[in-house]
C-alpha cells in the first residue's frame, strides 16, 4: 500500500489496501474480544469498522481532502494501534522500515535507466512508480517526502528493538533507505527528525548507563552528537539557503515562520475564530496570510499564497481555535501518559545495557520525530496514508503489553 501510493495511477489501489488492513485489524479485534467476553471493546471496534466501511468511497475518491475525513485517519490508525500487541507492532515496524529498500531501489534504477537511456521491462505498475519517485516537486506536493521520513524512523526503532541479527541487519538498512530517500527529495526536515527523535530517545533511556563512563568518553559522546547534529544542520538546513549576493540569508525558512505565525494568529480576528477557528474552508485565511501581507517579499508571484500553514500547531489554531489546541493538548497527554507509564514500568533510568531497547525509547523517538515535523510543516494534510502512519504513530504508548523487567 505504502508503495503504491507514490504514484497518482496507484494511489487509489495503495490507499485501499491500506483501509483493507484497517479493516481486518478492526475485525480481529472485535473476534477477540468477542472470544474474551469484553463487549465494550468489540462495540466500539465494531462501530469503527462501520465507519470506516461507509466512508471508503469519499477517502478513495478523494471528495473530503481538506474535511473531517483526515482526522478520522488519524483516528482509525490510532484505534488500530491501540489493538497490536508489542510482538505485532514490532513486526509492523519491520515491514515499514524495510519498505525503504525497495522504494529506493525503484528511484535508482529509475535515475541510472534515465540518464543512460537503458530500457528494462517490469511488470506494471512498477515502471509508473519508478518514474513518478524521480519527480521530486510532484513527491513533495502530497508530502511523500514525510512518508519516507516515518519509514526511516520505523526502520531505526525496529533495529533497536529487534533481537535477531538478521532482522536487526534488515530493520537498520531499511532505515538508512529511509534516509538516503529524504536526501533524494531534498527534505531537510525528513532527515533531521529521525536522526533527532533516535538520539533523544536513546539518550533519555540510556541516561544512567551513560553517566557510568568515564568523563572523557561522555565529552567524547557528546561532542560527537554537537558535532554531528551542527554538521547536518548546516548541510540540509543553512546551505542549502544561502544565495549569494542577495544579502537575505534563510529566505523560506523566514517565510514558512511569517505564515505559521499568520496563521495562527488568524484565530484572533474576530467573528468568534477565537473559540473554534474558521473551519475547514481555508478561503478566509489565504486571503488574509499572501505572502506580501506576512513580509515574504522574496516571492516572484504577486498575490500568491500557501495552502497551509507550514506548522501544525499554527495551522490547528487558525482552523479550529481554542477547540483545536484542547484537542492536541488531549493526545499529548495520552502520548505522555503512556511515556511516564513505560518508563516507570520499565526502570529506565536503573541503567538499562546500551545493547536493549525498551518500549520507551520507541515511543520516546517517535514522540520527539512527529514534534520535530509539526514545527517544521504541516504534515498531515493531502495524503491519507500519511494520515494513517501518523495515527499509528500516536498510539504507540496504548500498546497491548506487560512489560518485561
Amino acid at each position: 500500500g505504502i508503495i503504491l501510493q507514490a504514484e497518482h495511477s496507484t494511489k487509489t489501489f495503495g490507499v485501499g489496501l491500506i483501509i483493507l488492513w484497517l479493516g481486518i485489524t478492526f475485525l480481529a479485534e472485535i473476534i477477540h474480544q468477542r472470544s474474551q467476553h469484553n463487549k465494550g471493546k468489540e462495540t466500539l471496534y465494531a462501530i469503527l469498522l462501520g465507519l470506516l466501511l461507509i466512508q471508503t468511497r469519499t477517502i478513495l475518491r478523494i471528495e473530503d481532502e481538506f474535511g473531517l475525513t483526515q482526522y478520522f485517519l488519524i483516528a482509525l490508525g490510532l484505534a488500530a494501534a491501540a489493538s497490536l500487541s508489542r510482538k505485532q507492532w514490532l513486526r509492523l515496524l519491520q515491514w515499514m522500515g524495510a519498505t525503504s529498500i525497495p522504494i529506493l531501489i525503484l528511484l535508482l534504477g529509475q535515475i541510472v535507466v534515465t540518464n543512460h537511456g537503458i530500457s528494462i521491462p517490469l511488470p506494471a505498475p512498477l515502471p509508473t512508480i519508478a518514474k513518478a519517485l524521480v519527480d521530486t516537486p510532484e513527491l513533495r506536493s502530497y508530502f511523500q517526502e514525510t512518508v519516507f521520513s516515518f519509514l526511516a524512523i520505523s526502520g531505526l526503532i525496529a533495529g533497536r528493538l529487534s533481537q535477531k541479527r538478521v532482522s536487526r541487519i534488515i530493520s537498520f538498512t531499511g532505515g538508512f533507505c529511509g534516509l538516503i530517500l529524504c536526501q533524494l527529495v531534498e527534505s531537510r526536515m525528513a532527515i533531521i527528525a529521525p536522526i533527532l527523535g533516535i538520539a533523544i530517545g536513546f539518550g533519555i533511556c540510556h541516561l544512567a548507563a551513560l553517566t557510568r563512563v568515564s568523563s572523557r568518553i561522555r565529552l567524547a559522546i557528546l561532542s560527537s552528537f554537537i558535532a554531528a547534529l551542527l554538521a547536518i544542520v548546516f548541510t540540509v538546513v543553512i546551505a542549502p539557503d544561502l544565495r549569494p549576493g542577495t544579502g537575505v540569508p534563510l529566505d523560506s525558512d523566514r517565510g514558512r515562520i511569517n505564515i505559521a505565525l499568520c496563521w495562527a494568529g488568524s484565530m484572533f480576528s474576530g467573528d468568534n475564530r477565537f473559540l473554534y477557528g474558521t473551519g475547514h474552508d481555508k478561503k478566509f485565511i489565504m486571503e488574509r496570510c499572501t505572502d506580501e501581507k506576512v513580509g515574504n517579499y522574496w516571492q516572484v508571484v504577486p498575490g500568491s499564497t500557501t495552502g497551509h500553514a507550514h506548522n501544525v500547531f499554527a495551522h490547528i489554531m487558525g482552523l479550529h481555535g481554542v477547540f483545536g489546541i484542547i484537542a492536541m493538548g488531549l493526545l499529548a497527554t495520552i502520548y505522555a501518559k503512556g511515556v511516564l507509564y513505560f518508563a516507570k514500568t520499565e526502570e529506565i533510568f536503573a541503567s538499562l545495557p546500551i545493547g536493549y531497547a525498551p518500549w520507551s525509547e520507541a515511543i520516546i523517538s517517535m514522540g520527539v520525530f512527529m514534534v520535530v515535523c509539526s514545527m517544521s510543516t504541516t504534515f498531515f494534510i493531502y495524503n491519507h496514508t500519511l494520515q494513517v502512519l501518523i495515527g499509528l504513530a500516536l498510539g504507540m504508548p496504548l500498546i497491548k503489553l506487560t512489560p518485561s523487567k
